[in-house]
């Protein structure tokens, strides 16, 4: 905790906490130096133990390669901890809802080709309208 007067904490801080936290959370005992809990967090993320153990003590954040095998050694989703470094915001986690569909009219569409003929441009649309069709709808129909 800061003090009046303490400077902010840094990134590098911020996410040490949050990774210390959900390391003990997690089962490995990082407060035991003989507890080998930082060694066996190294071994399953892939990191150097000096660097999880800096990245512990809040000096540093780890090369973002690190973040996926991080997560895994530590039960947590990789996306909440790129945020909790600072790598993206929040808001690039949230879902955005899908664009509408595209509708297109075949009648330009056959345009843009060239067919300029009346008759294969309706053609062109037959066709197109059967190919899009359900399948079973146009058996149906001409039933």
């Amino acid at each position: 905790m800061t003090t009046e007067g303490d400077p902010a904490p840094t990134r590098a801080q911020k996410f040490g906490e949050y990774v210390t936290a959900a390391a003990r959370a997690a089962g490995y005992d990082i407060d035991n130096p003989r507890g080998g809990g930082k060694k066996a967090l190294a071994e399953k993320s892939g990191m150097s133990h000096a660097s999880v153990s800096r990245m512990l003590a809040g000096q540093t954040i780890p090369d973002p390669k690190f973040f996926e095998s991080l997560a895994g050694a530590l039960g947590v989703e990789v996306g909440t901890m790129l945020v909790r470094a600072g790598v993206i915001s929040e808001s690039a986690l949230t879902p955005r809802p899908p664009s509408p569909p595209q509708v297109i009219d075949p009648r330009e569409v056959a345009r843009s080709l060239g067919i300029t003929s009346p008759e294969k441009i309706e053609a062109f649309v037959a066709m197109t309208r059967a190919l899009v069709e359900p399948e079973g709808h146009a058996s149906r129909r001409s039933a």
